[in-house]
């Protein structure tokens, strides 16, 4: 029996090794636009978080004003596009400084739910602080930060 060649196995060969060079390269691609989005978002959040606090850094600066208590300062501050204000979110340049009340004196220190201060000798009275910031680019990002601050003797 007269033997067949084998034509176009070679192409069928070629074929399938491009369609799957092929397909790796799309997910190549489609994971690099994957990790410059989640890359973009990550640099918008530090960028937030930095800002907000940045504006505590700045209200604790001004603690030690004269004639003024901790609880009567507001921030409204403008760095480039973004807003360093005492509040809370979509709440701006508010006061937002309060004496902290309820919690114990033990012998760790002052403790609540959420934070522990070491007792540091010096007595001084509790605060709560809020500091938010907001991005004027970028969707409108706001990032707040909120802390306890122990200030006077």
């Amino acid at each position: 029996m007269p033997r067949i060649p084998d034509r176009g196995g070679a192409l069928l060969n070629v074929l399938i090794v491009v369609s799957v060079l092929s397909v790796i390269g799309l997910a190549f691609l489609t994971k690099g636009r994957n990790d410059n989005g989640a890359s973009a978002a990550q640099r918008a959040a530090l960028r937030s978080a930095t800002c907000a606090e940045a504006g505590r850094e700045l209200l604790l600066s001004q603690f030690r004003a004269y004639g003024t208590t901790p609880t009567q300062l507001t921030l409204n501050t403008a760095l480039n596009d973004q807003t360093v204000s005492t509040g809370h979110y979509n709440q701006f340049a508010i006061k937002s400084i309060t004496a902290v009340t309820g919690v114990s004196s033990g012998g760790i220190g002052v403790s609540d739910m959420s934070n522990r201060i070491a007792r540091v000798g010096m007595g001084g009275q509790l605060y709560r602080v809020l500091v938010v910031c907001s991005s004027s680019s970028a969707g409108s990002h706001q990032n707040e930060v909120e802390y306890l601050v122990r200030f006077g003797l």
